[in-house]
């Protein structure tokens, strides 16, 4: 407000001392600023003075320590613990798991001892993004992309490829799909070109998932942003037409993904083909699909699953390739019974749920996208992996956030989940609402039954 006293002054500070979040003292000093100035001019407008006024607006807000003490309590850092719970549940299950598979392990004898290393690493990525301030990833999110980019293309020179391609791109999907929500809201305010730019910038990530390749880390990326993308035009972030919108970002996409596919070579069509009559090729494109409809058709509620045919009298360990990694639900399906899948499976779903719900809560507009985008790059994961172990979708390379091995995606995952919770602490602490951009600035409009395209226009 243009005018102050010392009267206003002391009390605001009054106020402030009792909160102990310094970074919502603004925001509680123009709230409270507001009520004593209509307040104010309510006594004016009566035939007061302005000091008069004034003082007794002031003493009609109370007592100024009680009201920072509410404050307090209002604005205080908040954990979600359902969410902190079934992680940790999680984590648990995975150890016990690693623990069962070594004590049956093929030469993986040291994978425990692994998983009690890494899992340290993991939970000190969780602390560090749970209590960072997230809101510094929107100024910065294009250098990191830039850098992130960089990082994973140039990691060819230094590693080898594992089965044609780079296990890399996979973790690079998972940290690029946040910076990408950053990078939404760095062009949240530039109306259809905005869309645009931030369609430059998923070819960008593009690129590295077709060059190195991997086609999971492509098809969860391009999932996922669709969706992130969709989300943030219906939120009004962009404005403008929704229907032009959403034009622009599905018909190049599908564009690409129609030319994407037309590409593949006869191995791609052929594992495709041989996925949906897996009999064609049983020695081949149709193995593991034959392997877990095999494994799965056997299972007990509880104990090793019946195994037939050819598969008598081996071992699960032996009759699952990737029983370790890529079919780790499978295999405890197989292994323990399917009770223990529902039961991990239902963790899951419900994880997956409570997280959908601290995402609805938000209401800053940045807070809100990150957070959503954490969240589906671990939803993604989680479905993905679970239909292709049950055989419900091809098999392809992806992890089981925080229980299949592999240190890298358990830390990675363990950071979104930080990340996640991170927003969600400071939901009553961070400003700037979650609201519809208005934005006069079109560069696309109809106008008489016309198509206009106008660079130019001014705001």
């Amino acid at each position: 407000m243009p005018w102050k006293n010392k009267y206003v002054k002391e009390f605001l500070e009054t106020v402030c001392r009792e909160v102990r979040t310094k970074s919502v003292h603004k925001d509680i000093t123009e709230e409270l600023e507001a009520h004593i100035e209509d307040q104010k001019n309510s006594y004016i407008k009566e035939g007061l003075d302005e000091e008069t006024a004034t003082t007794k607006a002031i003493k009609q807000m109370g007592d100024p320590v009680l009201i920072g003490k509410q404050m307090d309590m209002t604005h205080r850092p908040k954990t979600e613990w359902s969410i902190l719970i079934m992680t940790a549940v999680l984590v648990i299950i995975a150890g016990v798991v690693q623990y069962l598979m070594t004590k049956t392990a093929l030469g993986n004898n040291d994978n425990f001892i692994r998983f009690l290393i890494y899992v340290p690493i993991g939970i000190i990525a969780f602390i560090i993004m749970y209590f960072i301030d997230y809101t510094r990833l929107e100024r910065w999110s294009k250098y990191v992309y830039f850098s992130v980019l960089i990082i994973t293309i140039a990691s060819v020179k230094f590693t080898s490829p594992v089965n044609g391609g780079y296990n890399q791109v996979y973790y690079f999907y998972l940290i690029i799909t946040p910076i990408l929500a950053g990078v939404i809201c760095n062009f949240r305010s530039k109306g259809y070109l905005g869309i645009i730019y931030c369609g430059l910038f998923y070819i960008g990530a593009y690129v590295p998932c077709i060059l190195m390749p991997s086609y999971s880390a492509l098809y969860i990326l391009t999932i996922s942003s669709l969706i992130i993308m969709t989300v943030a035009i219906e939120k009004g972030f962009f404005g403008g037409n929704k229907k032009i919108s959403l034009v622009l970002v599905y018909f190049p996409t599908l564009l690409m993904i129609i030319i994407q596919f037309l590409s593949f070579g006869q191995y791609r069509i052929q594992r495709f083909v041989h996925f949906l009559k897996p009999g064609l090729d049983p020695s081949g494109y149709g193995y593991m699909p034959l392997r877990i409809k095999s494994l799965l058709s056997g299972a007990q509620p509880v104990g090793r699953t019946i195994l037939a045919r050819d598969l008598a009298g081996k071992s699960i360990e032996w009759s699952l390739p990737g029983w370790n990694t890529d079919f780790t639900f499978t295999y405890i399906i197989a292994k323990f019974g399917y009770i223990f899948g529902i039961v991990i499976g239902a963790i899951l779903i419900i994880l997956i749920i409570r997280m959908f719900i601290s995402v609805i809560k938000q209401k800053n507009a940045f807070g809100f996208i990150i957070s959503f985008s954490a969240c589906i790059a671990i939803t993604a994961e989680i479905l993905f992996y679970i239909l292709s172990n049950l055989g419900l979708i091809s098999p392809i390379t992806v992890t089981l956030p925080f229980i299949s091995f592999g240190a890298s995606s358990f830390i990675l995952n363990m950071g979104l989940m930080g990340l996640l919770l991170s927003v969600y602490r400071r939901t009553d602490i961070i400003s700037n609402k979650l609201k519809i951009n208005v934005h006069k600035k079109q560069i696309f409009t109809f106008i008489n039954g016309k198509f206009i395209i106008d660079f130019k226009r001014k705001a």
